[in-house]
């Protein structure tokens, strides 16, 4: 399993290629010219902790799913998540900011499986996760060891939270220009990864466990398919060839709709 950095200019074919579109369609963060483009919608979570389709939302309130819908449209919500409607679904929270582990394996592989053999992919991770460069935005807390004085227990709680604090990545990936799409969230460190980090991406092991947040941003190294997941969304967008839109649509462990170059996503109404 491998992954290096690259810089930002990998990614400047998606700036130029989306840069007049109208940010609410699809080709705002997938370029135009793929032969296809699907929606993979990210399951909420019950009460219990397991995963909810839209589809069992739409259900309990007879709606019936368009393209362009967005979760609260779904579910009777609000853009705060708050019921809008005497049958809103309120049994879940929204939706997953990204595709459960084993989701993005099943995804991983139809991706892999339609590319060339050896192919390398390029994979974005969104830089605002606070594990990269380390610092003061990580806190931690830490229960007093009663067999310890109150000065023995800060130094060990000191000791700690620097640990916590320390830098995953190195200062030239940290202090390199990200790529930037524009509109404040959309920027990320890009790198070279082969299949098997595709599949199961661990970016780095800290004081917090290791770090296996799903790629914002990936394609294949000759642009063949593309995919992004932008911070906060509910959903991951697709483009690439017939074959590969199809074997997503029809896999059993993705719940997924087919949205056109221009759907204007979040205006289904």
């Amino acid at each position: 399993m491998q992954f290096s950095h690259l810089s930002a200019a990998h990614g400047q074919w998606i700036a130029a290629a989306c840069a007049s579109a109208d940010p609410s369609t699809v080709v705002a963060q997938i370029p135009h010219g793929y032969e296809r483009y699907v929606r993979i919608l990210h399951p909420a979570l019950d009460e219990d902790d397991q995963l909810v389709r839209w589809e069992t939302v739409a259900q309990s309130r007879k709606h019936i799913i368009t393209a362009a819908d967005l979760f609260e449209t779904v579910a009777g919500l609000d853009a705060q998540g708050n019921p809008a409607t005497e049958d809103a679904w309120v049994d879940t929270d929204l939706p997953l900011d990204q595709l459960p582990e084993s989701q993005w394996q099943a995804l991983a592989a139809e991706m892999v499986r339609v590319s060339a053999k050896d192919q390398k992919f390029v994979v974005g991770l969104w830089a605002g996760y606070a594990f990269i460069a380390g610092g003061e935005r990580i806190q931690i807390e830490r229960e007093p060891d009663p067999a310890l004085s109150d000065d023995e227990n800060q130094r060990v709680y000191e000791l700690a939270l620097a640990e916590a604090q320390k830098p995953a990545f190195d200062p030239e990936i940290i202090q390199a220009e990200p790529f930037d799409l524009g509109g404040g969230y959309r920027n990320y460190h890009l790198f070279e990864a082969d299949a098997e980090f595709l599949a199961q991406p661990e970016w780095a092991r800290t004081a917090d466990g290791a770090q296996r947040q799903r790629p914002a941003l990936a394609f294949a190294a000759d642009h063949s398919w593309m995919l992004s997941t932008e911070p906060f969304d509910d959903c991951t967008i697709l483009g690439g060839p017939a074959s590969l839109i199809e074997a997503v649509l029809n896999n059993p462990a993705l719940e997924a709709i087919e949205v056109g170059q221009f759907t204007r996503i979040g205006h289904s109404n």
